[in-house]
C-alpha cells in the first residue's frame, strides 16, 4: 500500500525551495513574468484613463508616501499597520462568533430550525449596507463601527462554510462513535471537527478576503487613518498616483495573506490533493 501511494503521489515533497528549483522556463514565464506584466499594463492603462499619468508617477508616488507620508505627515507604513490592526480585530471577531455557531446549526438540528432563518434573511444584505447604521449604533465610536463592518463581511462565510462542513460528516462515523458508547464532547472533537476541517479553513480564507474588502469602506466613513481612508483622501485631493499606490498595497497585503492561507491548508490538511498553491 505504501508502494502505491509513492507511485500516485507526483508532488514534490521537499518544500518550497524544491518547488521553485523545479519550475521551467515556461513556468517562470506562465506563472511570473506574463501574470506581472498583464498586472502593470492594467494599471498603466488605469492610471492614464484616469489622469493621464505613468507608472513612474505611480513610483515616485509610492516612494513619497513611504519617505514623507501624506499631506498629514502619517506614512504609507502607518496607514498599512492601522488597517491590519482593524481587520485582525474584525476576523478574530468573526472566527470566534463564527464556528461556534455553524458547529451548533451544523450539528444540532433545534438550533438549525431556529437561527437558519434568521440567518438566511440578514446574510444577503451587503456590508456596505450595514455601513449608515454601524455609525448610528457605535456613534462616536468609529473604530468600532469600522470593526462591526468587517466582522459583518467576515462572519457568514466562516458561518456558512463551518455548518456545511459539519453537516458533511459520514453518518458511519458517528453510527460508529454511538455504537461505541462515546460522548457528544468526543464526537465533536474526535470526528466532527476533523471531518469538517476543510471547509472550516475554506471560510477562514473566503471570511477574510471578504473582511479585507470591507475594511477599504469601513475606513472611508473616517478614522483619519488606514488604507481605505488614504484612498479616499488622496482621491479628493487629486492626488492619483498616490490612490492607486494605496489601492497596490491593498491588493498586494491581500494577495499574500490569501496565499499564506493555502500555504497553511496544505501543510495542515495534507489529505486535501485538491489544494493549489
Amino acid at each position: 500500500m505504501a508502494q502505491t501511494e509513492d507511485q500516485t503521489d507526483t508532488r514534490p515533497k521537499h518544500g518550497m525551495l524544491a518547488r521553485l528549483k523545479a519550475m521551467t522556463l515556461r513556468d517562470v514565464l506562465l506563472k511570473g513574468l506574463i501574470p506581472i506584466f498583464i498586472l502593470l499594463a492594467i494599471w498603466q492603462i488605469v492610471a492614464y484613463i484616469a489622469q493621464g499619468i505613468t507608472l513612474l508617477d505611480i513610483g515616485y508616488a509610492f516612494v513619497k508616501l513611504v519617505v514623507h507620508g501624506d499631506t498629514d505627515g502619517r506614512t504609507l507604513t502607518e496607514h498599512t499597520a492601522m488597517s491590519l490592526f482593524r481587520v485582525t480585530l474584525g476576523f478574530v471577531a468573526a472566527i470566534v462568533t463564527g464556528i461556534p455557531l455553524g458547529i451548533a446549526t451544523g450539528r444540532y438540528k433545534i438550533v438549525d430550525a431556529v437561527l437558519g432563518p434568521v440567518i438566511e434573511a440578514i446574510r444577503p444584505i451587503p456590508p456596505i449596507a450595514w455601513i449608515p447604521l454601524s455609525i448610528l449604533i457605535f456613534r462616536t465610536n468609529i473604530m468600532g463601527a469600522q470593526i462591526f463592518i468587517i466582522w459583518i463581511g467576515a462572519f457568514f462565510p466562516i458561518l456558512l462554510n463551518t455548518t456545511t462542513g459539519v453537516k458533511r460528516t459520514e453518518p458511519v462515523h458517528l453510527d460508529v462513535a454511538h455504537s461505541f458508547g462515546a460522548s457528544e464532547n468526543q464526537i465533536l472533537t474526535k470526528i466532527v471537527l476533523p471531518s469538517a476541517a476543510p471547509e472550516i479553513f475554506a471560510g477562514l480564507r473566503l471570511g477574510f478576503g471578504i473582511g479585507w474588502m470591507c475594511l477599504v469602506a469601513a475606513e472611508m466613513i473616517g478614522g483619519g487613518l488606514g488604507l481605505g481612508y488614504l484612498v479616499i483622501i488622496t482621491e479628493q485631493l487629486g492626488r492619483t498616483g498616490e490612490t492607486i499606490s494605496a489601492m497596490l498595497v491593498i491588493g498586494f497585503i491581500g494577495f499574500l495573506i490569501s496565499y499564506l492561507f493555502l500555504i497553511i491548508e496544505r501543510n495542515t490538511m495534507k489529505w486535501r490533493r485538491e489544494i493549489a498553491i
